[in-house]
């Protein structure tokens, strides 16, 4: 009837599945400190540039880090202070371009040398057999 109220049904929700439990898998671990001063141990990676003051500069794009977040340390390379500034002020591509240095490879260079075997075993670069004897798996 357009007049009467009518009582109105609770909303029931449907029963809650019982999912089995999925093992938990732990964050990546993004900061590795033996790393970054293996990396800082380096020169600047611009060419000519005699500064030995280095920072661990970062490597961004748009797959490995976003807003207030870090990347991977494995995305890592030495830069003095000014060219660090620079980097960011200018975009990794631009940055790259002007200098004439491929970063994401020297990034990836100082990753597979890396002295950090837990680093690289995290990565699936050496396996957890080969911690001791330091083999590293070749792709």
């Amino acid at each position: 009837m357009p007049g009467s109220r009518t009582a109105r049904r609770p909303v029931i929700l449907p029963r809650k599945l019982k999912r089995q439990k999925m093992s938990v898998r732990s964050p990546l671990r993004r900061v590795w400190p033996r790393h970054r001063r293996w990396v800082k141990s380096h020169g600047c990676c611009i060419p000519g540039c005699s500064e030995e003051r280095v920072e661990f500069a970062h490597l961004r794009s748009a797959a490995n880090a976003g807003t207030a977040q870090k990347p991977h340390d494995a995305f890592g390379v030495s830069l003095c202070r000014i060219h660090h500034e620079e980097q960011h002020c200018l975009g990794t591509v631009t940055f790259s371009d002007k200098y004439q240095v491929d970063l994401w490879a020297l990034a990836t260079e100082f990753a597979r040398r890396s002295p950090d075997r837990e680093m690289l075993a995290s990565l699936g670069l050496v396996h957890g057999d080969d911690l001791q004897s330091g083999l590293i798996i070749s792709r």
